[in-house]
């Protein structure tokens, strides 16, 4: 399997989802934290069967009934009522346990208020080979609201690795707000013992029961909360009432409780896929101990986004509604999480303008399954009736790498932009202002505080791996290198750099434990010897590799982690214009790029090894363009630029951002083009004009924005220089969000 959409992608696109049956709304497949369909292998060859719960809201007189399907849920057929009361909004909670169905179904709805209908049911359906379908036994009653002064709702199943079956609900409290209650089978549902109070949380609760290995991870959190997710463990050896205590699960809580999707990694831990307070879609994954670090899935904010998840091996299937006209106009998508973390593009799966209300898919498929499938709500606004509808991946083509839209969060025209570190914090100075003292921001670039002084004027820093901060600085007419490990609070370890400075954070990079750094020079047009300097302790010692002679500028340093391989873009003319590439290291180098056609500021390896080299010339007939190198030398046009290429990273996810600059000389720039731009490319091949920037009226020299670094939150902060809207000085940064 090497990707997701290939012919069928194309029909997809032109007809959207595919009609299954009539439900009362959307949100259909609320909650959307539960397991509405799973898979039963029948055995004997046939295809397995997919058994979907769908509440239909009293369209057509039904309520919630059970569904088969053997043809990836193109189809569905009707296997019997769950519970047809359709004035009694139950939804179902579905495990496979062999080729037997165990489900659970509880009340969910918009309102939530005490009622002694709100109980909480279990039931067995059992398969019978014979006539080759599936029959209910009579419905268990697990929690029993009894009266009208409680309730119970969002019921939850698992079954540990001892086949235990737990259920986990939230009982409603008359002070408004909920109890989690567990309550535990040891003998398959015949009886379930006494429930037992986890946690309360102040208002509706909503979360995941679910069963990683020999452990059940209890994950939960609260309507409008605004407080962090919680979590209980428990070891499937120990007693049966022992969990270990409520502790914090990750700092941001999840919205509603429940509007998330969960599966089980197949490694004693799991992912989950959750929208946070500010309505939007992370992942994190827990390690079977506690949870990493977040990464953003979806940025556009909306009430109705929500997500479900097909894992198949290592692979995880994110699906997902983006908002595009508020209650009446959503898309169908999906990307990839693979097994080292790297999210795949947002492939867009059904565009039809309609209302696209909670998914919901199957958690595992077998390694080598030809296709993924997901079920979602259609209605033509949010408050109509609709279907459930559905749309299918075929996994044997690449998929489109779809361009995407870069959205303004902020903007400052206070700060100089010097750095962002992998933490997230901003480094600057304040514009026009004081070169040598040090400006942080660890609120996204909202505030900044003084932090320290170097010795002399700052003019580059770089984030380096750790968390050490290198900088080149000025004073009486010499440059130095030095470094800081406490976040530019203080500055050590200087090195002497003579005329010799930095081009920008770009002169510097690392290939495992050994960083580099390129000398960029100032005061001469004459070819010079350009130092390659390395260090083997984070920057505390530096010694010269290397000494390139035959160029003016050392531009950039791009590493190729993955080869071992370190590419180096020098300039500026003719003559000393190449791009270099090593494999020891930076101790030899061989030349690929020559002449002023190599004349180049931005670079970034490709996966297959070659370099994505932006062209910065500015004279014809040599119009900057955006080129690729082989590892052998081949060159080819990617496409024509309308200015110098200033800088071109990869961005979280998947894709490429690229900067283009104004200058005030040369002759490549078009009549009345007087903007920096931003181009994004999901491929590396096909490039959107994403955003423009008019330069400063009568300021000389480039006019640039350039993607400077990436915040936890997956947002993109980018330089600006000689911009109009930024002050008097024309600098600033901007922060943006990726829309996929």
């Amino acid at each position: 399997m090497t990707g997701l959409v290939g012919a069928l992608l194309a029909t997809v696109l032109a007809t959207g989802g595919s009609v299954l049956v009539p439900v009362s709304g959307g949100n259909a497949l609320t909650l959307p934290a539960q397991r509405h369909i799973v898979l039963i292998d029948r055995g004997g060859g046939r295809p397995p069967s997919l058994l979907v719960a769908i509440q239909h809201g009293g369209v057509g007189g039904k309520g919630l009934v059970l569904y088969r399907s053997e043809d990836g849920l193109r189809t569905v057929r009707r296997v019997g009522d769950v519970q047809p009361d359709f004035t009694h909004t139950d939804r179902a909670e579905l495990l496979a346990v062999g080729r037997d169905v165990a489900l659970v179904y509880s009340y969910e709805g918009p309102q939530w208020m005490p009622s002694w209908r709100h109980d909480v049911w279990f039931q067995w359906w059992r398969y019978q080979a014979g006539s080759d379908t599936w029959t209910p036994e009579p419905a268990v009653r697990v929690l029993d609201a009894a009266n009208d002064s409680t309730g119970f709702s969002r019921a939850l199943l698992a079954r540990d690795s001892v086949g235990r079956l737990w259920v986990q609900a939230f009982r409603w409290e008359p002070d408004g707000g909920s109890s989690a209650m567990m309550v535990v089978s040891t003998d398959g549902a015949q009886s379930f013992g006494e429930p037992r109070v986890l946690d309360k949380v102040r208002r509706r609760g909503g979360g995941r029961l679910l069963s990683v290995g020999t452990k059940l991870v209890f994950v939960y959190a609260m309507h409008d909360g605004f407080v962090p997710t919680r979590m209980r463990l428990r070891d499937d050896s120990d007693p049966v009432g022992t969990w270990a205590p409520v502790r914090e699960a990750f700092p941001d809580g999840i919205y509603h409780g429940a509007a998330l999707s969960a599966v089980a990694d197949g490694r004693g831990g799991m992912h989950l896929i959750y929208k946070d307070e500010q309505e939007r879609l992370y992942h994190r994954r827990f390690d079977g101990t506690s949870f990493g670090p977040r990464t953003l899935v979806e940025g556009t904010p909306d009430w109705a986004l929500q997500a479900a998840v097909t894992r198949m091996g290592d692979t995880l299937y994110i699906f997902y509604n983006r908002m595009r006209v508020l209650n009446q106009h959503y898309e169908l998508r999906v990307r990839t999480l693979s097994a080292d973390g790297r999210l795949g593009p947002s492939v867009l799966l059904d565009g039809d303008v309609t209302f696209k209300g909670y998914p919901n898919a199957v958690d595992v498929l077998p390694v080598g399954s030809g296709e993924v499938s997901c079920l979602y709500g259609e209605t033509p606004d949010a408050g109509s009736r609709g279907t459930v509808s559905r749309v299918t991946l075929s996994l044997d083509e690449e998929p489109p790498r779809e361009p995407f839209a870069l959205e303004l969060v902020s903007s400052n025209s206070s700060q100089e932009l010097l750095a962002v570190d992998g933490a997230g914090t901003l480094y600057g100075l304040a514009a026009g202002g004081d070169r040598t003292r040090l400006l942080a921001s660890t609120d996204g670039g909202r505030t900044f505080e003084a932090r320290g002084r170097g010795f002399g004027s700052l003019w580059t820093v770089s984030a380096m791996p750790g968390g050490t901060l290198m900088s080149v600085v000025s004073s009486t007419g010499e440059y130095f290198l030095q470094r800081s490990t406490d976040g530019g609070r203080t500055w050590k370890d200087r090195v002497a750099l003579g005329n010799y400075r930095a081009m920008g954070p770009r002169s510097f990079a690392s290939l495992g434990d050994t960083w580099f750094f390129l000398e960029y020079q100032t005061f001469t047009s004459s070819s010079v010897p350009l130092r390659l300097w390395v260090s083997t302790d984070e920057g505390a010692h530096w010694s010269v590799r290397s000494t390139l002679t035959a160029h003016r500028h050392g531009y950039a340093l791009v590493a190729d982690p993955a080869r071992g391989v370190l590419w180096a873009l020098t300039g500026s003319s003719m003559a000393q214009a190449a791009v270099l590439r090593s494999t020891d290291g930076g101790r030899t180098w061989s030349t690929l790029l020559q002449g002023y056609r190599a004349n180049a500021m931005a670079g970034e390896v490709l996966p297959d090894g070659s370099l994505l080299v932006g062209q910065s010339t500015l004279y014809e007939p040599e119009h900057p363009k955006l080129l690729r190198v082989t590892p052998e030398g081949q060159v080819s046009t990617v496409r024509e630029l309308p200015g110098p290429a200033s800088s071109l990273v990869s961005v979280p996810g998947w894709g490429w951002v690229l900067g283009t600059a104004w200058s005030s000389t040369g002759d490549v720039h078009a009549p009345g083009d007087i903007s920096a731009r931003l181009f994004t490319s999901g491929d590396a091949e096909s490039w959107w004009d994403a955003r423009r920037y008019e330069r400063q009226e009568g300021e000389p020299g480039l006019a640039r924005v350039d993607v400077w670094g990436v915040l936890p939150t997956g947002e993109l902060v980018v330089r600006v220089e000689n911009l109009s809207g930024f002050g008097s000085e024309g600098k600033g940064f901007q922060v943006l969000r990726i829309q996929r």
